[in-house]
C-alpha cells in the first residue's frame, strides 16, 4: 500500500479534507473513510488553519505499554491493555495552544505517543483481520494534569486528569500504508529531546491493543488509541513549545497558554 499522510484544514471557514502532495495540502472532496477525489485546490502548510485530523467517537489511551517504563517503575506487566478515557472536549490540534482552564494552576505534564486511527467498525476482529481496520497512525500528545490524577488516594482520576480542553493534541496528520513496528516517538521541549524511544518496545503493539479492546469494546472508524509513552515524559511550563515527532508521520507543534 502507498503511504499518504491525510489531513483536515480549516478554509473559508468550512473543513476541508487534504492529502499530502510534495510540500502542499492537496483539498479534496468526500470523505476519509470513502471515496474521495482532489480539487485542484491546494493550502500551504505553513500558512493552514489546522483541525484535528479526524473527529474520533472514542478517544483512548494506555498506560503501561512500555518495557522500559515498566522496568523502570517496577510495575507488573499488564495481561490487558490498560486504558483510559480522554474525552471529546481534550480534542485539539496542531499548532492550537494547549491553554489552562479559568483557575487552574497546577501542574502540566506532556506525553509524546503513536496514536492508532480506526478505518473501519470492529468488534471481536480476528487477529489476522486486524491491519485492515486499522486507517492509519498519528502523533498524539496525552496532555495530563497529574496533581489531579493522584488527588484522591482511593481513585486514580485518569479521565478527569486528561480530558481538560485541550489537552488531547492530534495530528497534524494521519498516515496510512504505514508499518509502525520501526517508528520512533521523540518529545521535544523547546528545542530539547525529552523523549526518544522505539515502538517497537511496546508491552502491546498496535495490533495487540486494537484485537484486545475489540474483544470487549466496538471501536469505529476516527476512534483514535494513543498507545502509551515510555520514559521522558515531563512537565511543560507556560510559554514552552513541545513538540511530538514520528518520523514517517509527522511533527505536532503545541505551546502552553
Amino acid at each position: 500500500m502507498q503511504t499518504a499522510h491525510w489531513c483536515r484544514v480549516e478554509v473559508d471557514g468550512q473543513a476541508r479534507l487534504g492529502r499530502l502532495d510534495g510540500n502542499q495540502i492537496a483539498l479534496l472532496d468526500g470523505e476519509l473513510f470513502g471515496d474521495n477525489a482532489a480539487t485542484g485546490e491546494t493550502v500551504n502548510p505553513d500558512d493552514a488553519l489546522w483541525l484535528p485530523p479526524v473527529e474520533p467517537r472514542q478517544f483512548l489511551g494506555l498506560w503501561n505499554n512500555f518495557h522500559e517504563r515498566q522496568r523502570l517503575e517496577g510495575t507488573r506487566l499488564p495481561d490487558f491493555p490498560l486504558f483510559f478515557v480522554k474525552l471529546g472536549e481534550s480534542l485539539s490540534a496542531h499548532r492550537r495552544p494547549i491553554t489552562r482552564p479559568p483557575g487552574f494552576t497546577g501542574r502540566v505534564k506532556f506525553e509524546a505517543e503513536l496514536g492508532i486511527v480506526i478505518g473501519a467498525p470492529c468488534f471481536q476482529v480476528s487477529r489476522d483481520a486486524v491491519d485492515d481496520v486499522i486507517f492509519g497512525y498519528t502523533c498524539v500528545n496525552d496532555v495530563t494534569a497529574p496533581e489531579a490524577l493522584f488527588a484522591n488516594d482511593e481513585f486514580h482520576q485518569w479521565c478527569r486528569a486528561k480530558s481538560l480542553p485541550g489537552f488531547g493534541p492530534i495530528g497534524p496528520y494521519v498516515t496510512s500504508g504505514i508499518d509502525p513496528a520501526g517508528l520512533r516517538v521523540k518529545g521535544i521541549l523547546d528545542g530539547e529531546p525529552r523523549q526518544d524511544y522505539p515502538v517497537s518496545d511496546m508491552i502491546f503493539s498496535p495490533q495487540d491493543i486494537i484485537w484486545h479492546l475489540s474483544r470487549e469494546i466496538a471501536l469505529y472508524p476516527g476512534d483514535v488509541i494513543a498507545c502509551g509513552t515510555s520514559v521522558g515524559a515531563a512537565d511543560i511550563a507556560d510559554g514552552q513549545t513541545i513538540v511530538v515527532e514520528i518520523p514517517g508521520i509527522g511533527s505536532l507543534h503545541n505551546t502552553l497558554r
